[in-house]
């Protein structure tokens, strides 16, 4: 165990960590956009999300929390978030990070799905051929060499409330599994990242299962 103490300053909203050990340092964290707790001064672990963040303010300068978003892909990068769901009402703002992402060497993407007109995976009563979006991550994924080692980027577009009922399954925490799915077959949501147009206001069921929301 580490002993340590907790301090939180109201007036600033940071959060002080300090070590008690003799030679132990001390830490400040803030609160991001859902209350996860961020190094006050970010510390960039992986060099491509400070890439993506700088190209994505070069079209978006009034871009919010920028660094909750280098944090996140950070997360992407390391495997430490899985999925990774990354929420938005600015349709121009999704489909460039979805663009800037997919330029990435290794990432694949998949764009512009609308799970209103293209089915985001078979039931028990669809052919087998039946196209899908669960069915083609996974083949990028056996592509890529596996689901451990594929970064696969999504874009998806929700015009209604239905829409977003339907990509909750999809975007929920890894693994996921249908009806006829073994372990072999199951979607692991490792290396995924979603990124998500939201028109209207964004349902309770797919907040909750967001990294973040810009």
């Amino acid at each position: 165990s580490v002993d340590v103490s907790v301090t939180q300053d109201v007036n600033t909203n940071l959060t002080q960590i300090t070590s008690n050990h003799q030679s132990g340092g001390s830490m400040q964290l803030k609160c991001g956009s859902f209350q996860n707790l961020y190094a006050a001064t970010p510390c960039v672990l992986d060099p491509r999300s400070s890439d993506i963040v700088v190209e994505m303010q070069k079209n978006h300068p009034d871009l919010t929390d920028p660094s909750d978003l280098c944090q996140i892909l950070d997360f992407y990068f390391a495997g430490t978030l899985a999925p990774v769901v990354i929420l938005s009402r600015n349709k121009e703002l999704i489909s460039d990070l979805t663009i800037v992402v997919s330029r990435l060497e290794g990432v694949k993407v998949i764009r512009n799905i609308d799970p209103s007109s293209y089915k985001i995976m078979r039931s028990l009563y669809d052919p087998s051929d039946t196209p899908n979006l669960r069915d083609d991550i996974l083949q990028l994924q056996r592509d890529g060499g596996g689901q451990s080692q594929s970064l696969v980027t999504i874009e998806l577009t929700c015009h209604t409330n239905d829409s977003q009922m339907i990509i909750r399954e999809i975007i929920e925490d890894t693994p996921s599994m249908t009806a006829f799915s073994s372990e072999r077959s199951a979607l692991y949501k490792d290396g995924l990242l979603f990124c998500v147009y939201v028109e209207g206001d964004i349902t309770p069921e797919i907040a909750s299962r967001a990294s973040l929301v810009i």
